[in-house]
Formats: C-alpha cells, sequence, structure tokens
C-alpha cells in the first residue's frame, strides 16, 4: 500500500482535501491576465488556511495564484524567545504564552470550517529544507500538489507523522506528487539553487512589507502600484479589486468571501 492509500482509508478528512488536488491543477493552469503572489510557510497554520481559498481568486478569476515560500521566524513573531536544538517553544511570559496557544486554537476552529484536518504541532519547526523542496515542486508546476500533500499529512498529526526537516521524507513526497527528483539533492544543498532561490523569495517578499502570512501582492490598479496585505480577511478585498478590473471569469462571479469559508464543496453551482 502507499503512502497517499494508507491516509485515504485512515483519515476520511485528509482524503476529501487531497481528492481535490486534480481540480486545483486543472485550475492553475487556466488562462490569466494579471498575477496575484501568495507567501505562504509551512510551519504556519494560518498559511495552511489560506491554500484553497486563495485557489478559489484562479477559479473565479483570470489571475494567476503565484505561491512563494517565506521563512517567518518563531522569535520575531513572539511564540518563543529562543529557538534551541530541542524545539521547545519558550514564550517571554504568560501573556505571550496565551497569545502563541490563541494562535493555534483559532487554527483549529478555521480548520474545522473547511474540513481540513488538523493538530497543534508538538514542537517548533524548521521550514527552510521544506520551502526549497516546494521550490523544486514548482518548476515542475507541481507546487500545488506538493502543498496539499505536505500540510494535510503534517498539520494533521501536528507534525508527528511528517518530518519537515527530513531530505528523504520530503523526496518521497515529490515522488508521490509524480515529481521528476533528478538533481533534487543539488538543488537542496547548502549553497545550492533552491538556497539562493529561497533567499531571493525572501527578499522579494520583504520588499513588498511582508509582515507574516499569508502575504498577498498584486497590482492595484487604482493607486498604480504593487499592493501588499497581511492576512486571509483581505480576500473579499482583493476580490473587490479584480473584479473592478474587468476580470472575473463569468457574469456570475461575486466578490463576496467570507473568512469563514466551509471548502469548494459548500460553492453554489
Amino acid at each position: 500500500m502507499t503512502l497517499k492509500s494508507a491516509i485515504f482509508e485512515s483519515d476520511p478528512a485528509a482524503a476529501a482535501v487531497l481528492a481535490e488536488t486534480e481540480e486545483w491543477q486543472k485550475i492553475m493552469a487556466q488562462d490569466f491576465e494579471r498575477e496575484l503572489d501568495v507567501y505562504l510557510d509551512i510551519k504556519s497554520p494560518h498559511a495552511y488556511l489560506a491554500v484553497r481559498p486563495s485557489l478559489e481568486v484562479a477559479r473565479d478569476y483570470k489571475v494567476r495564484v503565484n505561491f512563494l515560500p517565506y521563512t517567518l521566524s518563531y522569535v520575531a513573531l513572539g511564540v518563543t524567545t529562543s529557538k534551541d536544538a530541542d524545539n521547545k517553544r519558550r514564550p517571554a511570559n504568560p501573556a505571550a504564552d496565551r497569545k502563541a496557544r490563541m494562535y493555534y486554537a483559532a487554527a483549529r476552529q478555521y480548520a474545522a470550517l473547511q474540513g481540513l484536518p488538523f493538530r497543534s504541532p508538538y514542537r517548533l519547526l524548521d521550514s527552510d529544507m521544506a520551502h526549497k523542496a516546494f521550490l523544486f515542486a514548482k518548476h515542475q508546476a507541481l507546487e500545488v500538489p506538493f502543498l496539499m500533500q505536505v500540510y494535510v499529512q503534517g498539520w494533521g498529526s501536528g507534525w508527528r507523522d511528517y518530518e519537515i526537516e527530513s531530505l528523504n521524507r520530503l523526496h518521497a513526497t515529490l515522488v508521490e506528487i509524480g515529481a521528476h527528483t533528478d538533481g533534487f539533492e543539488a538543488f537542496m544543498a547548502s549553497n545550492g539553487a533552491g538556497e539562493v532561490e529561497l533567499e531571493s523569495c525572501m527578499a522579494k517578499a520583504e520588499a513588498a512589507g511582508v509582515v507574516g502570512v499569508p502575504h498577498y501582492v498584486f497590482h492595484d490598479t487604482v493607486s498604480g502600484r504593487e499592493l501588499g496585505l497581511f492576512g486571509r480577511e483581505h480576500l473579499a478585498l482583493i476580490r473587490e479589486k479584480f473584479t473592478v478590473d474587468g476580470l472575473a471569469r463569468t457574469p456570475s462571479v461575486r466578490p463576496e468571501f467570507s473568512h469563514a469559508w466551509h471548502g469548494p464543496h459548500a460553492k453554489p453551482a
């Protein structure tokens, strides 16, 4: 039995989400007139929540969703005062601890609305290696299958059943989604092409004013400049702007979009 088959049999919620991948791939292949950059960190639960709602933009508008990696700092976010070898969270004080717990508690509630499997992580994570593997998949137009596999398996178990820092595990995921893996180890090596590309993505994100993920960047025709917005709650505003610009794929598309989105299965016909 393959790992994917095991997931489908043991976790119906994960199976339902992963079964959407083929449709999302078709949506990503549609024609487009504009791009929407979406910066994600695989270790962020709120980025996990943003993948499918962001893809709804590509479904409804002549817009290409361009997922890009950005590695957040737990220390800068206030989740911990330091990231040590034991990967334990060390909040600065009780208030910081409550804030960190609420960060995951809120994600859990929204994940339930989307039908996403979710469990809080048992330790701090390092997503740099996964982000480089994501870029490797992106070169083969497989970034969405890669994201969905890693996110569902990782967050579904609270990262207990998926080693995000394991080169072998990331390689196995690439094989699962049908990627060609020639040159993978060289791409992932220290100072290799993956590291250079990830650093470029980070620099581009910071130039766009990133303060967290998901971070959206697109050309705003009203101001005539690139606009950066932090948070999934801005999807309705982004859709409104694309509607005004005449980018809707059909006359029935509406810009309204609930932060309490329930998933594509709840979308009216």
